[in-house]
């Protein structure tokens, strides 16, 4: 079942939000609509939309937290040059 186009499919309704909302309105038909096979699509629809937002929430703060830490390290670098 898990193809390339699955898995990329999968990740962006973990990282894109305009995605994931569009899939939490309609998992089934989003999936389809990425080219997902009707297989793919139906078991996509049983995904459990609670901890979708939550790992999603999680992973946001997470690159947040790697993103600020890398401006703090070019700004200290900035700062001592």
């Amino acid at each position: 079942m898990s193809t390339p186009a699955f898995e990329a499919f999968l990740a962006r309704i973990y990282v894109e939000q305009e995605t994931r909302d569009r899939f939490l309105a309609d998992p089934k038909g989003e999936a389809l609509r990425a080219g997902l096979t009707e297989e793919q699509a139906t078991a996509l629809a049983k995904i459990d939309q609670t901890g979708l937002r939550l790992a999603a929430s999680s992973f946001e703060r997470k690159r947040m937290s790697k993103k600020a830490g890398a401006n703090r390290t070019w700004l200290l670098r900035l700062w001592n040059h």
